[in-house]
């Protein structure tokens, strides 16, 4: 199952969250509200929370089993 994930982005007196079920746009999303000066950091189903440094972690799908 997919896991949602939220953006949360803040700049100046603005703040915003915004739900997403795909890692791929939630972290395109976050890396272009961060490259436009917004501070942002994404928050998975688990309630972890990722920073722009970490944001890779997101993109990273667990190993599957080789097949014989």
């Amino acid at each position: 199952p997919t896991a949602a994930r939220v953006v949360h982005a803040s700049k100046d007196d603005e703040s915003t969250r915004t739900l997403f079920a795909s890692p791929v746009l939630a972290v395109a999303k976050a890396r272009g509200l961060f490259k436009t000066g917004w501070q942002v950091h994404l928050v998975d189903a688990e309630g972890r929370v990722f920073h722009p440094e970490k944001f890779d972690h997101l993109l990273r799908f667990p190993a599957k089993p080789a097949s014989k």
